[in-house]
């Protein structure tokens, strides 16, 4: 199961709650979705303004990995990332990373719809086995 944790006392967010506003328990203002990630998004625009879209597809899919961790999940930022990669695909003709991230994505859905642990287990596995 996923879950969102505060930056600062660890309180566990609800479904009813704002995970990118104020901590209910210590009043810890949460960073706002993507803010961890505006170096790497710079990098990823840069590659694409320069053609190198297969480059940047590499990198939105790394960003995506820690967008949907298990623990500290910025799921706003990752549907933001899946939509650009999706995107960045059809405009590079890039069938093998399209088909790549549309697996992916579609293992996150089933993790989000009752993950159990061993789904996490496998998902990580599957994870692993992507960085070689």
């Amino acid at each position: 199961m996923y879950t969102v944790h505060c930056i600062e006392c660890g309180h566990i967010f609800g479904d009813s709650e704002d995970e990118f506003g104020l901590c209910p328990e210590c009043g810890k203002q949460q960073p706002a979705s993507g803010s961890w990630a505006t170096e790497e998004m710079v990098q990823i625009e840069s590659l694409e303004s320069e053609g190198r879209l297969a480059e940047a597809v590499a990198d939105a899919m790394e960003l995506l990995y820690m967008a949907v961790d298990v623990e500290y999940g910025d799921w706003p930022f990752a549907h933001k990332l899946a939509e650009n990669i999706r995107r960045l695909c059809d405009e590079g003709d890039l069938a093998k990373e399209s088909e790549e991230h549309e697996l992916l994505w579609k293992t996150i859905e089933a993790n989000l719809m009752g993950g159990t642990q061993e789904r996490v287990e496998a998902y990580e596995r599957w994870r692993s086995s992507r960085k070689d």
